[in-house]
């Protein structure tokens, strides 16, 4: 029997970090240039499955049974088995991924969706991308306590969306190609415990932080009408306001403000934080001839690694 495979991209959120949580929209996109891979196959031999784990840091092989009862590969397992009320045979999973962890890419998401996929069809079962998202979603719960659904969702359509918690899903169109710089700060947080924070601030703040809540919520109608009409360095303009009101709310950081500053300052059409912040990744956006420029000051202004891709446009020509 060959080996079942399947992939899931990571992602990024152009606008909207937080404000999602609260009922906001928020623009997010997958990225082709990051993903995970799942692999299964069964094992006739062998008395118990095996987890084969291998990613750009580290390389272990891991008994099923062995896995805690809140990781995430056992809850996205256990999640389809629960959902079609089967279980495999014995069987060989290997995963493989290029995207970076608790760096606001959807690592968590694009692992839940790719497991849910490759367990399914193990088992002779295809899934619809609705049952795909809510399973990935349950995976994320467990993770981050009250996520957005937005990472799961977008991995899962694998298109560019327009999210509103509890509303139906659009896909945004973009009409010019746009130019992306990741870039590192090499510090980690976990997306609970600064939407905890948010949380937490909420209570004791609520008139202050609501209102920050709503500019960011407000930007998003803005750039995707600056996405329908290619007008990217609106959107670049757009995404440094988001960046500010991001500040406001206490999720940024020096080490992001630093890279912000940096692609600025090197060309940038804008930048921000990219995730739940307070470390991880900067995003920046650029004209092709600046890209170079920008990545190179990045890294000369502490950015520890830098991902280069491209959002495809619909216009002739992008």
């Amino acid at each position: 029997m060959p080996a079942i495979i399947s992939k899931a991209t990571g992602k990024i959120i152009l606008f909207g970090e937080h404000a999602v949580v609260y009922g906001y929209p928020a623009i997010a996109v997958p990225i082709d240039a990051i993903q995970v891979k799942v692999s299964i196959l069964p094992v006739i031999l062998e008395n118990q499955s095996i987890i084969k784990i291998r990613n750009i840091n580290w390389q272990e092989d891991i008994p099923f049974a062995e896995l805690d009862e809140y990781d995430p590969i056992r809850t996205s397992i256990e999640n389809v088995y629960a959902h079609i009320n089967q279980k495999p045979p014995h069987f060989e999973m290997t995963i493989s991924s290029s995207i970076p962890i608790s760096a606001g890419l959807g690592s968590s998401a694009a692992l839940a969706v790719a497991i849910t996929k490759c367990m399914s069809q193990f088992l002779g079962i295809y899934l619809s991308n609705d049952e795909i998202n809510a399973l990935a979603y349950k995976s994320e719960e467990v993770q981050h306590g009250s996520p957005s659904g937005i990472d799961n969702s977008v991995i899962t359509l694998g298109q560019p969306i327009l999210f509103r918690k509890s509303k139906p899903i659009s896909q945004i169109k973009i009409m010019s190609s746009i130019h992306i710089i990741l870039a590192d700060t090499g510090k980690r947080t976990l997306t609970k415990d600064v939407v905890t924070f948010v949380k937490q601030r909420l209570e004791k703040e609520p008139d202050f932080i609501k209102s920050i809540l709503f500019e960011i919520g407000g930007l998003v109608e803005e750039a995707s009408k600056a996405l329908l009409y290619g007008e990217v360095k609106k959107l670049g303009n757009l995404m440094v306001r988001n960046h500010i009101f991001l500040k406001k709310l206490g999720v940024s950081s020096i080490e992001l403000d630093q890279l912000v500053e940096s692609a600025l300052k090197n060309g940038a059409f804008g930048a921000k934080l990219c995730g739940g912040g307070k470390g991880g990744y900067m995003i920046a956006i650029c004209e092709p001839s600046s890209c170079e420029r920008v990545s190179f000051g990045l890294v000369s202004d502490g950015a520890t690694h830098i991902i280069s891709t491209t959002i495809k446009g619909s216009k002739q020509g992008n």
